[in-house]
């Protein structure tokens, strides 16, 4: 008896402050019990500018009122339980961890220093590709899935043109994808444009990365150098960008060294996949 009296309590003083919700101050609506703030609102129109003769209000009204919708279909959604099932149980973990990522990521960013005059010169200089000799590329290019056994693309070793990595591919049932992007140069790198330019006239060069391979051809190019009132603004996001990166990739080594981390037999990562390949010479 004593519980079930303090059930009652409980439950009471939840409807009782359910009930004492109002839609006042930083609060624009109460859904079933449910707040829904002018910080939401703002965050539903994100950055977007409302436009010059436009009333502001309005436009808060109008994302008012597709949280509201939201809230109610996501509402009806629990009372279906749908929040408990093993579908959305996976789904939420994995919007959780990249949005908690995510909002790393800012923050990290918005503690990085703006880099000095100096370092921004040094950056340009050490990048010709992106700046002063920044090429676009035509490539002929065949691209196709990782396979499960790696040891299948030793047989393009034997393939010196576009053609014969194409006929060796069918031949082995493996399906590929062939066209001719126009490729900046600055996104192949320094160090892997000179292992392409090192290769024999029509010699294809390999890249295997995040799950894909990319073989190809240069067969033409031209430059687009960047001016030099451009090349520094470009260079400033270039290095926040690598800074970031280091940043990330720095507190995800410490993480690593520190987790404890068990792996089914046949699902720990090998040397030969945590490393890419490098281009065919």
């Amino acid at each position: 008896m004593k519980r079930s009296a303090a059930i009652a309590v409980v439950l009471g003083s939840l409807l009782v402050a359910s009930c004492g919700k109002e839609a006042t101050g930083q609060v624009a609506a109460v859904v079933n019990g449910e707040e829904i703030t002018l910080q939401e609102i703002n965050a539903e129109l994100g950055s977007t500018p409302v436009p010059d003769g436009v009333d502001k209000k309005v436009v808060q009204q109008t994302a008012l009122q597709r949280i509201v919708e939201r809230r109610l279909l996501a509402q009806a959604a629990r009372e279906d339980g749908i929040d408990k099932t093993p579908d959305y149980l996976l789904r939420e973990r994995q919007l959780r961890d990249a949005l908690l990522v995510q909002l790393m990521g800012q923050r990290a960013e918005r503690a990085l220093k703006v880099p000095d005059q100096q370092e921004i010169d040094k950056f340009i200089a050490d990048n010709p590709l992106m700046f002063a000799e920044r090429k676009v590329l035509t490539i002929d290019r065949i691209q196709f899935a990782l396979p499960q056994n790696v040891d299948q693309l030793k047989a393009l070793e034997d393939d010196h043109s576009m053609d014969a990595v194409a006929a060796r591919l069918q031949q082995m049932g493996i399906q590929f994808r062939r066209d001719k992007p126009l490729v900046d140069a600055a996104s192949l790198g320094q160090q892997r444009m000179a292992q392409i330019r090192a290769l024999p006239p029509g010699e294809p060069f390999v890249i295997p990365e995040n799950g894909v391979v990319t073989v190809g051809v240069i067969t033409a190019e031209r430059s687009e150098p960047v001016a030099t009132e451009q090349a520094r603004p470009i260079a400033v996001q270039a290095l926040r960008k690598q800074k970031l990166t280091e940043t990330v990739q720095q507190r995800l080594k410490q993480s690593r060294e520190t987790a404890k981390i068990e792996y089914q037999d046949g699902f720990a990562p090998t040397a030969e996949k945590a490393k890419p390949a490098p281009a065919k010479k």
